[in-house]
């Protein structure tokens, strides 16, 4: 039998600027990872100058995708 891990995802979208302060990572490397299409955010849809917000929901599944586990929604 397979046990079950539950994730919970606290923050699914998190503002750009609080991604990098919590990853340490510069805003210019983030929104270079954004343009290659490797950091997945929130969309936008008509408001181009709108909140960049990183989809943390989309980041937790690409990680696990990464690993030998099964998903289940």
């Amino acid at each position: 039998m397979r046990p079950n891990i539950t994730i919970i995802i606290p923050e699914p979208y998190l503002p750009l600027d609080e991604y990098c302060r919590r990853t340490g990572m510069s805003k210019s490397t983030a929104n270079n990872l954004i343009s290659y299409g490797k950091l997945p955010i929130k969309p936008k849809g008509a408001q181009t100058k709108g909140l960049v917000e990183v989809n943390m929901a989309a980041l937790t599944v690409m990680a696990l995708s990464d690993c030998n586990v099964s998903l289940n929604a």
